[in-house]
This record gives structure tokens, sequence and C-alpha cells, in this order.
């Protein structure tokens, strides 16, 4: 297992899931571009670096506005706290927000011998190859479940790499309830968005992302049991 460093920060505004693309611009304008974990693109350009986000703007408990950092993001947000104010514009209102929890602690991230149960939100698996899939298989509910479960687990391999971890062993991935999908607008496209309860046998840090648009509050993940 290699542990992983974790920093959640929670404000005391509230906002709304639409919110967070716009919480995640005034953060960035605030520390100045200085760092590329807050936004993935190359200094001054419009290119994107792919690369898993280490620094994820979320809603988290009673709504709250939150940020999660891991490993190298948890050094660079101290250039958050650097400002002397967060009086942040979202949308048309101006807000200052203040920190009410953050709290630093280590993940061992690995196999588990017990698989534990999470809950993921506004969950974005497919790209165009695996939404034909899952147009092919209307009707046919256990194969699209099944297919969601093999994109999970990809999407958890993904995440190990991301922070540069290799799980020694079979990652499982298995559905315990998936709800009907929603139609969500990402980077000008209609996309399918999940709510889903799975078990996996990795250890998952609370309020990471899995799939598209983790940086922005899609496939947060959070246990339903210790």
């Amino acid at each position: 297992m290699k542990p992983i460093r974790y920093l959640s920060v929670q404000f005391d505004q509230r906002i709304n899931q639409q919110e967070i693309r716009l919480f995640r611009s005034a953060i960035i304008e605030k520390t100045e571009r200085r760092s590329s974990l807050f936004h993935n693109h190359k200094e001054n350009t419009k290119q994107v670096i792919y690369r898993y986000p280490l620094i994820q703007y979320k809603q988290l408990e009673q709504e709250r506005a939150g940020i999660i950092c891991l490993d190298e993001g948890t050094e660079d947000i101290h250039q958050l706290f650097q400002v002397r104010n967060l009086n942040l514009r979202i949308g048309r209102k101006q807000q200052l927000f203040k920190v009410v929890d953050m709290q630093l602690r280590y993940y061992d991230l690995g196999l588990a011998e017990t698989p534990a149960t999470y809950h993921i939100s506004n969950y974005l698996p497919f790209n165009q190859q695996r939404y034909a899939r899952w147009k092919t298989l209307e009707g046919d509910e256990p194969a699209r479940q099944e297919l969601i479960a093999a994109t999970l687990r990809g999407n958890i391999l993904a995440f190990a790499k991301g922070v540069d971890c290799w799980i020694d062993g079979r990652v499982t991935a298995t559905l315990k309830q998936l709800k009907p999908p929603k139609m969500v607008r990402f980077k000008q496209q209609q996309l399918l968005a999940f709510e889903a309860t799975f078990t996996t046998n990795v250890n998952l840090p609370t309020w990471i992302g899995l799939g598209k648009g983790v940086s922005i509050g899609h496939g947060t993940v959070e246990p339903l049991n210790s």
C-alpha cells in the first residue's frame, strides 16, 4: 500500500452543483494561476494537462463548498491560504468564504481484506465508445450494470495511477444499486450522469472523484460503511 496525503477543506458558504464550476474559476483567479494543479492547463495557454486532478472542487457536507487535495495538491493549496480574504464572485453573488473545517490525513491506497460499499454521485462514466456500447445494450439491464461496473474498475485504476500508486492484485467493483441516469451538460455536450452504490476491494478516500469531470464535483465517492 502507498500512503496518500489527503486534505479536505470545507467553507461556510453553500453552493449548488451548477455553481461548482464558478467556485473553481473564482479560486483559480484568487491564486493568480500560480500553480497548474488548480486548473490543469499549461502556463499562459488553454492547452489541457491530461492527468488526474490533485485539487478537486466539491459540494461537501450540508452542501458547503469544499476542496479536496491529494499529494502535491496538499502543498500547493497553501497558495490559496495566503490570500488575505476569500471574497469570491459566484455568478451574480459576491460572497466571503471562510474555512470551517480542514483535515489532513493519510490514506493507504491498496486492496482491502473486506470490500467496502460506496455511493457515487453525478458520475460521468462514458467515452464515445462506451456510450455506443451502452446504447446497444438497451433492454439488457444486467449487461448494462456490468458495463458500469467494468468502467468503475477502470476509473479506480486510473485514480491509482494518477496518484502514482500501483495496486498489487485484482481490483473488483460490483454494483449494488444503479438509479436511472439523467442528462447533464458537460463541455458543450449532453452526457449521461449516474448515481450508484457499489462495492470495491480498494480503499478509496472520501470525496475523491472517479470518471469524467472530477475537478468540478462529478463522480464524487463517499463510503457507506467503515
